[in-house]
């Protein structure tokens, strides 16, 4: 007996793969941005971004809230600390952590690049819902599939 016929999925019609067109469009959009103003690669800008959400971060924390490996984490730290974009404080409680914060001249980059993003991502309507609005169902969407994930490890 043979088995039925595997249901065609639609790419215009399912959201994953629109989610995933959208993440690479972001992504490059964001980059051009980054590269132009800031002479930044991807990594670095992830890593900028991340102590710049909450310094203090050490490496490992950065690691874990950004979508990169702790390797490359790693080297656009190593890069960020020579390009004088970061400063690193070495943990009084833990010698193998240190706190990674921006220096001046890091946030004066982190400030002009994430004005240039505020103003082109954040200003678009989303047939009439806000970016509010969208990134609250995008999180939803974002804990339903680590709850999926979770589940089909077990």
């Amino acid at each position: 007996m043979s088995s039925p016929p595997p249901t065609p999925i639609r790419l215009d019609d399912f959201w994953a793969y629109q989610v995933v067109v959208l993440a690479d469009r972001v992504s490059r959009y964001t980059l051009d941005i980054v590269k132009t103003e800031a002479n930044l690669n991807q990594s670095q800008w992830r890593v900028l971004a991340a102590i710049a959400d909450q310094p203090g971060r050490s490496s490992a924390e950065v690691t874990a809230v950004t979508p990169m490996d702790k390797t490359l984490v790693s080297r656009a730290v190593a890069s960020l600390l020579e390009s004088g974009l970061i400063k690193r404080t070495p943990s009084q409680k833990d010698k193998r952590s240190a706190a990674l914060e921006m220096t001046k001249l890091g946030t004066d980059r982190y400030a002009l690049i994430s004005a240039k993003l505020a103003k082109s991502l954040n200003a678009v309507k989303l047939n009439g819902e806000s970016t509010q609005d969208f990134n609250a169902n995008v999180k939803h969407f974002s804990r339903y599939m680590a709850q999926m994930t979770a589940n089909a490890k077990n």
